[in-house]
């Protein structure tokens, strides 16, 4: 898993500018195709996600400092002085989106409440490895992840917006035949 992980995160900025919204397309398509299937497909990629997350936000890291930057938005300073920073940013997102991608399905609801309680599930699981990292000496708690991963997880969600809209489309296109 940690040479998976590396690839993706050494991987060039624009692919992974390409494979976000490229992904949520796939994903709505499939789960209009699926419709019917995808809380229990929705569920394991949740979990499948989760493990993910944890595996590199916490599992995978050995000890280290406690600094902590509790200004938002201050990442972007320091990436003026260190650019990789910009890429530690879009990482956090892109390490989120499965986790939006797939929880709108598996919880109950209005469409706006499955994303509300989609993202907010992103901000608290985020929210709590920050405090995991910090209490247990394991990097940087920064306000500015907790943002990145809740834009991440409502990025993701987006793509239940759409597999409604595919859905629609499907269902007109299987009446016209």
């Amino acid at each position: 898993m940690d040479s998976f992980l590396v690839r993706i995160y050494v991987a060039n900025i624009s692919t992974i500018l390409i494979a976000i919204p490229v992904l949520i397309l796939v994903w709505s398509v499939i789960g209009a195709a699926f419709y019917k299937y995808m809380r229990i497909i929705g569920a394991i990629l949740a979990v499948i996600a989760l493990g993910a997350i944890l595996y590199a936000t916490v599992l995978s890291r050995g000890g280290s400092s406690k600094d902590v930057y509790l200004i938002p938005f201050s990442t972007f300073e320091r990436a003026k002085i260190q650019p990789e920073f910009y890429r530690s940013m879009l990482m956090n997102v892109f390490l989120f989106v499965p986790l939006g991608l797939s929880l709108p399905f598996v919880y109950s609801g209005t469409t706006g409440k499955r994303i509300l309680f989609t993202v907010l599930t992103g901000l608290l699981l985020s929210v709590t490895i920050e405090a995991i990292q910090y209490f247990v000496h394991l990097g940087m708690t920064e306000t500015d992840d907790v943002i990145c991963n809740t834009l991440g997880t409502a990025i993701g969600s987006c793509a239940y917006l759409l597999t409604l809209l595919w859905r629609k489309i499907f269902i007109r296109i299987k009446h016209l035949t």
